[in-house]
């Protein structure tokens, strides 16, 4: 998708404070698989990427200084400057130690995990807004990313605000209730498009605030989600991880499964890898499969 797309008239750059990466973190952090409104610019490079999106109501262009500093440009809409760049820095998770959480792991001595941690040094979890990961996530099922992000953008330019032209904000929960089910399939979701409409109507009717995913002990936080329409265990994971901050939670896919029974002859079933994971590095497991999940993708470890 070409950023000619999208053409509002943009801020300055400015530095987002606590937010630097290597450029490999930084692509894998906002282009790989956690959330799907982040498209390359057509200034992008492997040495300093760059990017635009949408998350919220937010439209911006990244890019990574060769540095490695977080530069942001943002929608001019009157808001200040400053509070954009407040609200990029809570959805890049600035505000999290992430130091502090990587000499935890490394406390493991985990050989797979030290050098997952050698790979990805400066990987880190979006705080995304847990309305929007329930959203991208239902849409995600057995899609590759190129693909959701083409659902999840078919779904804001039909039914979300749109912010200036051609810029679009994902739907709210009463909005794809209220939406005939042929406008969401026209989004390309499939039978996904059921799931969708059902979860929102569900959430809707049980006065349900997705911001409380955040709060809840993690199991009733994960029953809520596995009581939607198209939510397992891995979703409602994913959903957790990326929307939440639940650190604790631990998506098991077909690249984690590999991983896992490779790595540590766990055997291959979802709950058991998830409770060997739980006791191998606690509340930090979270952040430790995006560590061995980003690796293991490139055959790193």
């Amino acid at each position: 998708m070409s950023n000619r797309l999208y053409s509002p008239k943009l801020s300055e750059y400015t530095k987002i404070e606590g937010a630097r990466f290597t450029a490999k973190d930084f692509c894998e952090t906002l282009d790989g698989g956690q959330a799907f409104r982040w498209h390359r610019t057509d200034q992008f490079t492997d040495a300093t990427p760059e990017y635009f999106g949408v998350f919220g109501n937010n439209f911006a262009k990244l890019k990574l200084g060769s540095d490695g500093q977080v530069w942001g440009a943002f929608r001019l809409d009157g808001k200040k400057i400053s509070e954009h760049a407040k609200e990029l820095a809570e959805y890049l998770d600035c505000g999290t130690d992430y130091e502090s959480v990587r000499k935890r792991l490394r406390a493991t001595r985990d050989p797979a995990m030290l050098r997952a941690l050698e790979i990805h040094p400066s990987l880190r979890i979006l705080r995304q807004n847990p309305a929007e990961a329930i959203i991208c996530f239902i849409c995600s099922s057995s899609k590759r990313i190129v693909q959701i992000k083409q659902c999840v953008q078919l779904l804001a330019e039909n039914l979300g605000e749109e912010l200036s032209e051609g810029v679009f904000a994902l739907p709210g929960f009463d909005k794809i209730a209220d939406a005939p089910i042929e406008v969401l399939r026209s989004c390309k979701l499939g039978f996904r498009a059921d799931y969708l409409k059902k979860s929102a109507e569900k959430i809707r009717r049980d006065k349900f605030d997705p911001m409380s995913l955040r709060e809840l002990p993690y199991e009733d936080a994960k029953s809520y989600l596995t009581s939607l329409s198209g939510i397992g265990d891995k979703v409602a994971d994913c959903i957790l991880l990326f929307g939440a901050s639940r650190f604790e939670a631990f998506p098991v896919d077909t690249w984690i499964k590999q991983a896992m029974t490779e790595i540590y002859s766990t055997p291959a079933d979802a709950k058991k890898i998830r409770a060997f994971a739980a006791e191998k590095f606690g509340d930090l497991s979270g952040f430790a499969q995006q560590l061995i999940f980003a690796a293991k993708r490139k055959n790193l470890i």
